[in-house]
């Protein structure tokens, strides 16, 4: 028969492998903060991310359905502006290349999609969306407010929105090995003309870059935002994370 004290030290060596209260509440890694550091030079839109200014970049490298609880790795993406556009990057693991929408403003997120949302004032409701499918259609709304969503928005004026993509598979051949998909953009800043245009150095807006990945035919796709949303929305800007604008270099002054 084992000793009370033998006992005891068995107890506290069971409780010190078992896992944390707080370990089992732990969140996903989400995205609260990031940099949209300046470009010197700006990126030449062809997919490939061997741009200067993406060297150096921040990445944003945590998604997560933080509503379900659950991490998504496989994103990799990068911001970065000048006077002219906001320019945007993104590589994304995908083993299931699927794209709907031929035409700017398609609902394109009936198939895999990269969407960004910027809302650059607390005080004001004017929100911006953006987003680019595997076939390089992009889509560009300036909300003036947030309402419903289930309409069409073919009708939406252009805001200047260009996106190039490179494919690392093949697009809408089910079944067979898909690695995955990289796309570079820009905005011109007339596009946020309804909140002021260009910010300022050190201004902070409210962001979410998101993703639709969907799978083979039948199954529901799998969302994913950089932000910490508590809720399957992706327009619930009250939980994007804090976008900082970085000023010029001193070296490039």
């Amino acid at each position: 028969m084992r000793s009370r004290s033998s006992q005891v030290v068995l107890m506290a060596l069971v409780a010190s492998l078992a896992p944390s209260r707080d370990d089992a509440r732990a969140e996903p890694p989400v995205t609260r903060k990031a940099a949209c550091v300046w470009a010197v030079e700006a990126p030449k839109l062809d997919g490939r991310l061997d741009d200067a200014c993406w060297k150096r970049a921040r990445p944003i490298t945590d998604f997560a359905a933080l509503w379900l609880g659950e991490s998504r790795p496989g994103t990799r993406a990068m911001l970065a502006w000048d006077d002219r556009y906001l320019y945007y990057a993104a590589e994304m693991d995908d083993a299931e290349l699927r794209a709907f929408g031929r035409e700017r403003n398609d609902h394109l997120w009936e198939g895999d999609v990269f969407e960004m949302f910027f809302k650059p004032g607390e005080d004001r409701p004017e929100y911006y969306e953006f987003q680019v499918n595997p076939l390089a259609t992009v889509f560009e709304v300036a909300f003036p407010k947030r309402g419903p969503l289930g309409r069409a928005f073919r009708d939406e004026p252009p805001l200047g929105h260009e996106a190039a993509v490179a494919l690392r598979g093949t697009l809408d051949r089910p079944g067979d090995a898909d690695e995955g998909w990289t796309v570079e953009g820009r905005i011109p800043w007339s596009a946020f003309a309804a909140t002021g245009g260009k910010p300022k150095p050190g201004d902070a807006w409210r962001f979410a870059l998101c993703r639709y990945d969907h799978g083979p035919e039948g199954t529901k796709p799998a969302l994913m935002s950089s932000a910490p949303l508590t809720k399957a929305s992706f327009h619930r800007y009250e939980d994007y994370g804090v976008l900082t604008f970085e000023g010029r270099p001193e070296a490039a002054r």
